[in-house]
């Protein structure tokens, strides 16, 4: 093989070998850093007592919603109002729904100074608290 015939190949050679390079970063860089799967659920049911405003409860739900915001451990939350079956009036009047990917994620959630905080500047309306925890399988 002459040194031109050398040079010609390298010149097709060398792309290829840095886009297959560059695609095994990408590959490594991502199974290094994909994060843990969500394993852990917690629901937690609110009731509230006879007579509560339409606005305390709307500031209990973004109160609720701003944890979220707040805390890294939540990976995924939805919330909303509980209805019964045909439509009919439910137990509990709100659920939130919360995903994590660790019990000490949860642990941590329980025990944060911004749940306790929440807690605190919404129980006066509350009758009523169910919580129900549950691993995603």
């Amino acid at each position: 093989m002459s040194q031109a015939q050398k040079k010609s190949l390298l010149r097709y050679l060398m792309p290829a070998m840095a886009l297959g390079m560059f695609a095994f970063l990408m590959v490594a860089y991502g199974s290094a850093y994909t994060p843990p799967k969500a394993q852990k659920q917690r629901i937690v049911c609110f009731k509230f007592k006879q007579g509560t405003s339409a606005e305390a409860i709307k500031k209990h739900m973004a109160d609720f919603q701003d944890l979220k915001r707040q805390m890294p451990e939540i990976a995924a939350y939805s919330a909303g109002e509980t209805f019964g079956e045909d439509n009919s009036k439910a137990e509990y009047d709100v659920m939130h729904y919360l995903t994590f990917r660790t019990e000490a994620e949860v642990e941590k959630f329980r025990e944060s100074t911004q749940y306790k905080a929440f807690e605190k500047a919404n129980e006066a309306n509350w009758d009523k608290v169910l919580v129900i925890n549950s691993e995603i399988k």
